[in-house]
């Protein structure tokens, strides 16, 4: 069993992310500097940067922390960590394209700043700078293929949910269910992928990985819900702007739920259907006061906020449930997992 992690005094400023992450953001920079600093054309590199620049990077640090807590040899634990973070920012550009979303991160999105060539062009390096990634780290035959089936699977999911995520705009007969089905293949395996890849490479058994993958079917849900209620303040990281998922249309739990269970009147059930399908330029400030009133009114919110617990508290029985790991990491993934529900960003 691997030893208990070191303890370390805490230098993580208030807001930051918990510290048994927070130490590892030195090293993950240095690591993703070190594959970008001879990609050329230049133009190229500068988008690169600035799709991979600023954030939480809540996956690849999960990566680190993981692996440094079962001793996995630096070089194979700096790949995991950073294919994480390149699958992340491909799907963040396409995202941001899809969605027309012109901030993240408090910055101008990468088709803003670069045009839309240029940054389909850095998500379709990130994308295979992932497999390199996993080509790169010499693992034996069956371990690597466990590894490339994991990560793959997880890059399929994910173009999936955000296919369910797009079909649910503006449908009245969206549900929790569809939420649900959307929230995991987008966001649960997602997030998991940093963990389950540092447990095969550590070969850790499959009942561990399969538990890991439970443990991501929670505790990204919980994630996105956090992120759905912060996108009704002006905190999320998107110039201040309020209501984005609204004016973009986007199937959050709230929306889910207002429909599912809100108990709406006709004339709001219409005019929230509505509201989610106007031209995001068109959608007025008064459309999204309209939709976060709507919500509280009818407990989509309070609903949301009991969900987001519920499943961080799942995800943490999950983990600990995994008796191959030092029960001092129980621990510090409790503080991990409250992190994710409890951000104002």
């Amino acid at each position: 069993m691997p030893g208990a992690p070191k303890d370390r005094t805490s230098s993580a400023p208030p807001g930051a992310l918990p510290e048994p992450l927070y130490r590892f953001g030195p090293r993950l920079e240095a690591s993703m500097e070190a594959r970008l600093v001879d990609l050329e054309p230049a133009s190229l590199q500068l988008a690169v940067r600035d799709a991979t620049s600023g954030g939480k990077k809540l996956r690849p640090h999960i990566a680190l922390w993981f692996a440094d807590a079962l001793a996995v040899e630096t070089s194979v634990a700096d790949s995991v960590a950073c294919l994480t973070e390149w699958l992340h920012s491909a799907f963040l550009i396409h995202d941001d394209i899809q969605d027309g979303d012109e901030w993240r991160r408090d910055q101008p999105t990468l088709w803003k700043q670069h045009g839309v060539s240029t940054a389909l062009n850095s998500a379709d390096w990130l994308l295979s700078r992932v497999y390199q990634e996993v080509a790169s780290m010499g693992l034996p035959g069956a371990t690597g293929g466990r590894l490339l089936a994991a990560v793959t699977d997880v890059h399929q999911r994910t173009v999936m949910g955000q296919q369910f995520d797009l079909d649910g705009r503006a449908d009245p007969h969206f549900n929790l269910e569809r939420y649900e089905e959307a929230v995991q293949s987008k966001t649960g395996r997602y997030l998991a992928l940093g963990m389950v890849a540092i447990a095969i490479v550590a070969d850790l058994d499959e009942r561990v990985t399969d538990t890991l993958w439970r443990v991501g079917d929670e505790l990204g849900p919980a994630f996105q819900i956090q992120d759905d209620l912060l996108d009704m303040t002006h905190h999320k990281g998107r110039g201040g702007q309020l209501g984005n998922d609204v004016k973009e249309g986007k199937p959050s739990i709230l929306y889910a739920h207002a429909l599912d269970r809100g108990e709406l009147s006709d004339g709001d059930r219409t005019r929230l259907v509505e509201v989610m399908g106007t031209e995001r330029e068109k959608t007025t400030d008064a459309d999204v006061n309209w939709v976060i009133e709507l919500c509280k009114r009818c407990g989509s919110i309070d609903f949301a906020r009991q969900q987001a617990q519920s499943r961080a508290r799942s995800g943490i029985e999950l983990f600990a449930s995994i008796h191959e790991i030092d029960g001092s990491l129980h621990q510090q993934f409790e503080e991990i997992a409250r992190f994710a529900v409890e951000r104002d960003r």
